[in-house]
């Protein structure tokens, strides 16, 4: 009687623990599964800060890079470091200084970030006279050249970015750019339709390479006009405003007022829709137009917000 009792208590006391198991799995099981939901959910909320939709612009263009003919637009040389780099450095053995130029600049690459180097000669596979090593890098460490893309006129920080994240990094390979490949680009990285001709890119490339090439002054200057716009949009009031990315676009110009360069200069300021121009406050509208270098009180007069708020309104 003792060992049958002994033998159904154990067997309960399995069976008990048995169901304890199951039900940790169980709950593990649903806390996994909420977890996922609630990671998928954030990943399909729409961004509501600058920065994110900076981000999921950048993630987007960089998708488009299998749209770009590289073939002819040529690829960045790029290698890996040889050796451990300390802080300071002025030389770098790298695999393989062929394809790199006697003299230039490229990003050093490895799970930490990036940094931008220059080097001033080379004697087999090691770059010297290099400045910018501003940490240490480990061995394997990737080397990609990088032009300031920053000096052609019409080319900002975040355009670089897309740039970037598109796969052009050199003045090589914009100036290798056809008419065909001038618009792919154009619309890859979510550009104002035309403004990588019209900012003659390929022409102002090929004048830094040392290559023969004409400007005309007219265009360069309204890309430094844009560019000089789009360095005002921190004076803007974008928590008020809302935060767009070309990619949710409206055509502006169906507000009286605005034209197609005055459309040019709000997306450069990072207005793209009429739910941002109906925003506008007083001081808003102010704000921007001063920014966009518009006449006095014209945006208020032309009464943007309000017939933004009506086209908004109709979509």
């Amino acid at each position: 009687k003792e060992a049958a009792e002994a033998k159904a208590a154990k067997e309960q006391a399995e069976k008990e623990a048995a169901e304890a198991k199951a039900a940790k799995e169980q709950a593990e099981k649903e806390a996994a599964e909420a977890k996922a939901k609630a990671e998928a959910a954030a990943k399909k909320k729409p961004a509501t800060t600058k920065e994110a939709k900076k981000q999921e612009e950048l993630e987007r263009v960089k998708e488009r890079a299998k749209t770009i003919d590289f073939k002819v637009l040529g690829v960045a040389s790029t290698t890996e470091l040889k050796e451990k780099v300390e802080k300071g450095a002025t030389t770098l053995e790298v695999a393989d200084a062929d394809a790199f130029e006697e003299q230039g600049s490229a990003s050093i690459t490895d799970a930490k970030g990036s940094t931008m180097i220059a080097w001033t000669g080379k004697d087999g596979n090691a770059l010297t006279g290099v400045s910018g090593v501003t940490r240490v890098f480990a061995a394997a460490a990737t080397l990609r050249a990088k032009d300031d893309l920053q000096v052609i006129k019409g080319i900002g920080p975040f355009i670089e970015q897309k740039l970037n994240a598109l796969g052009i990094t050199t003045y090589r390979q914009i100036a290798n750019m056809t008419a065909k490949l001038e618009e792919e680009v154009n619309v890859a990285i979510e550009f104002f339709p035309g403004r990588v001709k019209r900012d003659q890119w390929v022409a102002q490339a090929k004048i830094l390479l040392g290559m023969d090439a004409k400007l005309d002054q007219k265009a360069l200057e309204q890309a430094e006009e844009l560019e000089r716009i789009a360095k005002k949009a921190e004076k803007i009031d974008f928590a008020t405003l809302g935060v767009a990315s070309a990619s949710e676009k409206d055509d502006l110009k169906a507000i009286k007022g605005i034209g197609p360069f005055i459309e040019e200069k709000l997306n450069a300021l990072g207005i793209f829709t009429f739910r941002q121009v109906g925003n506008m406050t007083p001081e808003i509208e102010e704000e921007v137009n001063v920014a966009i270098e518009f006449f006095p009180g014209r945006v208020k007069r032309d009464e943007w917000a309000r017939q933004a708020r009506e086209f908004a309104n109709e979509s």
